[in-house]
């Protein structure tokens, strides 16, 4: 895919031009080897340090919480990941993860998060990835920081992997050149560890359960759920979520949100000279928060899904 870039009026979230203008004289080792080192971009290093000083994100392994208690009787964090069915979530059997991670990762680039995890992550993400859900492409943590804020700053959609289509605002999984839609937060689970878990735990959970249960109406879902991050990834689960919050425009979401809308329908010549596009920063907290799982009908139209879990920050971060 692309390379993710930041805009050029923006030098706080600027390209890497260092390494490719032509004024470079670094030979081609040179360049690789600096690439391996800090593979990110400017725009990419800048959303990182700007997202860990504002909110405290925890960039430690998920798996390093091993031995500490979470929110059940286990100290193990991927427990519920081991115990994952991915029929009770109204996902098909992935069969051998590891091999349909590895065969479909170069044309869908968010299977990448999963790889030197454990095969019940594997497993997970590769029954996700075979239902009709987004959970693990637009709030996982293959989505970087900047990728977040460009979201809900430019509705620059994470699942379209056309640049051009991607700058343009849209929507990845819609036909039809449809627009993006995001509200005024984008947000995501940092760790994969921890989205798998939290995504099996909460399949788990008596009122995700009670909505993949009902009977099916193939002209209806059932309500989104709401379950505290603190449930799923216990106390300090939610130093693994981030996200990018709109900046409000005079005080208000709203105008925030038309304003966003008018800069995306001014013509890319004139955006790019423009430094006064909207803006975003980071939610300052997820502590208190929870988790929305959302559900739609399964593929084989015989039941419903999960088709996209994200976690939302307290109510005073909206």
């Amino acid at each position: 895919m692309g390379e993710f870039r930041g805009s050029a009026d923006n030098p706080e979230h600027g390209d890497r031009t260092e390494w490719h203008q032509p004024h470079n004289r670094r030979g081609p080792d040179a360049e690789a080897a600096q690439l391996r080192v800090e593979p990110r971009s400017r725009a990419e290093c800048a959303a990182d340090l700007e997202q860990r000083a504002v909110s405290g994100w925890d960039q430690r392994p998920f798996r390093s919480l091993a031995g500490e208690r979470l929110s059940g009787p286990s100290d193990d964090p991927l427990e519920s990941a081991r115990r994952f069915e991915p029929s009770r979530a109204g996902l098909p059997d992935p069969g051998d993860a590891a091999t349909y991670l590895d065969a479909r990762q170069p044309e869908r680039p968010w299977l990448a998060a999963a790889r030197n995890h454990p095969p019940e992550v594997q497993r997970l993400f590769a029954a996700l990835d075979q239902g009709g859900g987004h959970a693990h492409i637009r709030h996982e943590g293959w989505v970087t920081e900047e990728m977040n804020r460009l979201r809900v700053a430019r509705l620059e959609d994470p699942a379209q992997l056309d640049p051009a289509k991607r700058e343009a605002g849209i929507d990845g999984f819609k036909p039809g050149g449809h627009l993006h839609h995001c509200r005024q937060t984008a947000t995501r689970i940092a760790d994969p560890d921890a989205f798998a878990t939290a995504f099996a735990k909460g399949v788990e959970h008596p009122k995700v359960r009670a909505a993949l249960e009902v009977t099916f109406d193939p002209d209806d879902k059932p309500r989104p759920v709401q379950v505290p991050i603190a449930d799923l990834l216990g106390p300090d689960g939610h130093r693994y979520c981030t996200g990018w919050r709109l900046e409000p425009v005079d005080g208000s979401m709203a105008a925030a949100r038309r304003s966003r809308e008018a800069w995306l329908a001014t013509p890319a010549e004139k955006r790019a000279s423009n430094s006064n596009g909207p803006t975003a920063r980071p939610v300052e907290t997820f502590e208190g928060g929870v988790a929305v799982f959302v559900f739609g009908h399964n593929s084989r139209g015989d039941g419903y899904e999960v088709v996209t879990m994200y976690p939302r920050p307290p109510a005073y971060e909206h």
